[in-house]
């Protein structure tokens, strides 16, 4: 079979995001990380918190979707992050039957840090780009997430 130069680059393409997704999501990468930002927080943990200081107070289904987790990991992980101050559970005012997690000051602070010291370590890895090279890479990037998510996976 025979395969164009666009076949060839969506090939390389595929490769390197496996290794981007390898990479992203390496548990001790994220604790070396962590580590170094002196938070208690694991991957879950920390993209609960994220999806909660970019939307607000959520209600667990609402949270657990937007992190890409099931309910029982959710919870699970909502309850570590109230056992250690990061969050609040409350109950929804229009509906009591429904509780909202929000994130505390404190929890802040644990997800400014840790993303401080990534933003450190995306520094250092880049460097050497230029700002125009870096503003191509983000919109680049950005356009490839919302083609992803728009453009059905079958004909």
């Amino acid at each position: 079979m025979t395969s164009s130069p666009k076949d060839e680059s969506l090939d390389s393409i595929s490769r390197t995001l496996a290794q981007v997704v390898r990479l992203t999501s390496s548990r001790s990468l994220f604790a070396r990380d962590a580590s170094a930002a002196g938070v208690a927080l694991t991957q879950p943990s920390y993209a609960l918190l994220r999806v909660l200081i970019d939307h607000g107070p959520l209600a667990m289904g609402a949270l657990a979707r937007g992190a890409h987790m099931d309910m029982g990991m959710a919870t699970r992980q909502v309850t570590s992050l109230v056992d250690a101050g990061f969050v609040t559970r409350t109950a929804n005012p229009a509906d009591l039957r429904i509780a909202l997690v929000e994130v505390t000051t404190r929890g802040r602070r644990a997800a400014a840090k840790l993303l401080d010291v990534r933003i450190g370590h995306l520094q250092r890895a880049l460097a050497a780009w230029t700002t125009a090279e870096l503003d191509e890479l983000d919109g680049l990037l950005t356009r490839f997430v919302v083609d992803l998510v728009t453009t059905p996976t079958d004909d």
